[in-house]
């Protein structure tokens, strides 16, 4: 079955090429052109620790094919390290990522069709796609065919950093029983209930405050309301979104270095009254 998910958390490549699909490179055996800074090379380890890692508190990933992908940079809560294996990413035994690019697939349609048999020995098969051009309806809506055809699950993203988010989450999830997620889901479900059942006098002063917050971070150019309601739930209150540093914004879930420049400048330029 086929799941089209757009975007949203689960309780929490990239560019064009004018190559044609079947230039490949020999020693690689990856398209040109599938990433937008082959000049990146991520360390396989990015936190190195004295004691040995278990294989399997380790994600796996096919270097052939994504060592260069700028989502490695932001794989920052796992250790991960390059294996000889058939799809893109292994989140864990029986778990298969492929990861695509709108813009990629754009200009090669054909390519993916040729990485479902990746994961034929895998339980679940996911296809992570990077929705990164406009009006990505019919590419999307080919995409979602393919994989219900093929017995995969459709997941979509709309950054890099939220990319990596999935594969950390697919990763770590690993460890987690199948009882403990449906009861983790439950109690979250019943806590949202709650929450809007009956809103008291201090609910609705802190729904007020909230509201402020996000009209006044929509203020900074670029930032959306979703980007706002993502850093105050990652930084807990503007007095900490201003004392930020860029590196911690851009950690924040989907904001991306553009975005995390913007609110950085924001809170550092003088006010102009009158």
């Amino acid at each position: 079955m086929s799941i089209l998910h757009h975007g949203l958390r689960f309780p929490n490549f990239s560019t064009s090429s004018d190559h044609a699909a079947s230039a490949m490179n020999p020693s690689t055996s990856r398209p040109q052109g599938m990433f937008s800074n082959p000049s990146f090379h991520p360390k396989a380890n990015p936190n190195p620790s004295s004691a040995p890692i278990a294989i399997s508190s380790v994600l796996k990933i096919n270097r052939k094919r994504q060592e260069g992908n700028p989502v490695l940079k932001y794989i920052r809560s796992i250790p991960y390290e390059f294996a000889d294996i058939k799809p893109d990413f292994e989140c864990g035994i029986g778990v298969a990522v492929n990861y695509l690019s709108l813009q990629w697939h754009k200009s090669h349609q054909n390519y993916i069709e040729t990485r479902f048999s990746d994961a034929n020995n895998y339980l679940v098969k996911i296809l992570l796609v990077l929705v990164n051009v406009e009006n990505p309806a019919s590419l999307l809506r080919d995409l979602n065919m393919y994989c219900y055809r093929s017995k995969w699950t459709l997941i979509l993203c709309y950054s890099v950093e939220e990319a990596a988010e999935y594969i950390e989450s697919l990763k770590l999830a690993e460890k987690r029983k199948p009882e403990d997620v449906m009861q983790g889901r439950e109690k979250w479900k019943q806590s949202k209930q709650a929450a809007y059942s009956k809103p008291g006098k201090k609910d609705e002063e802190f729904k007020q405050l909230q509201e402020s917050a996000i009209k006044f971070l929509t203020a900074i150019r670029a930032v959306s309301n979703t980007d706002a309601k993502k850093l105050l739930a990652h930084f807990g209150s503007l007095k900490n979104i201003a004392q930020a540093g860029k590196d911690d914004l851009e950690v924040c879930p989907g904001l991306g270095p553009i975005k995390a420049e913007n609110v950085w400048t924001f809170f550092r330029t003088p006010m102009r009254i009158g």
